[in-house]
């Protein structure tokens, strides 16, 4: 991101990428400036790391297969095999080189950044991903702000959270994408959030400015997106 003495912010987006959040492609704020994350990807990360334990304890009971929507025991291709013991996808989020080991390893690095002493000796998993998401939460505002890697560790930790969420609740991600969002702000610097939209959809809401679109609108968002100077009129 931009440091103290970088030029104004002047230049067209896609010209700037220092002006641009290293984890989504939305530009910083006046007052985000100095940082490498937009507060948006703070408060998202942040969001995510608290549903970790709650959702670390419910794919227990998705290990039988069949219990969730999508916790199967079937070994994909195999159509002769009788279906495993236990379910694949919330093992592999369970155990070894899943959740707890990923988070870890993400607080590990951080501790190495901060000059901090090694992970300390928590236990088995569950008493380990206990200890590890305070360390997270409470230091993902100063990642967002000074850690240059946390664009890898916020990719991580959204990547885990979708896959647990899938698994316990059967979410899948069903939003295309239109494109970025117009919207100018004050300094007439344009959001530039990702813009994903459910086909049923009667509404759409940016995850960056808040700036909200009618269904027939959002319909014509795309072409005006790439054709137009100005965004379309928001909804109040």
């Amino acid at each position: 991101p931009a440091r103290p003495g970088s030029p104004a912010m002047t230049l067209a987006p896609d010209q700037a990428p220092e002006f641009r959040c290293i984890h989504c492609p939305r530009l910083l704020h006046a007052d985000e400036l100095n940082r490498f994350a937009c507060r948006v990807c703070e408060d998202r990360a942040g969001e995510q790391l608290g549903k970790f334990i709650d959702l670390y304890g419910q794919l227990e009971a998705a290990l039988t297969p069949g219990s969730t929507p999508t916790a199967t025991g079937h070994v994909s291709g195999a159509t002769k095999t009788a279906p495993l013991p236990v379910a694949l996808q919330p093992l592999s989020l369970r155990g070894p080189g899943g959740i707890v080991d990923s988070l870890l390893g993400i607080e590990q690095r951080w501790r190495h950044a901060l000059n901090w002493h090694n992970l300390p000796l928590r236990g088995g998993y569950e008493s380990s991903l206990k200890g590890c998401i305070p360390v997270l939460a409470n230091n993902i505002g100063w990642a967002c702000d000074a850690y240059d890697q946390v664009g890898a560790d916020l990719k991580l930790i959204n990547s885990l959270h979708q896959q647990a969420d899938a698994v316990v609740n059967g979410t899948r991600e069903q939003r295309v994408p239109i494109g970025c969002c117009p919207v100018v702000n004050d300094d007439q610097v344009p959001c530039g959030e990702k813009l994903k939209v459910s086909p049923f959809a009667n509404e759409i809401r940016c995850a960056g400015c808040g700036t909200r679109w009618g269904r027939e609108d959002w319909l014509r968002l795309g072409a005006v997106i790439r054709g137009l100077a100005a965004p379309l009129a928001a909804a109040a």
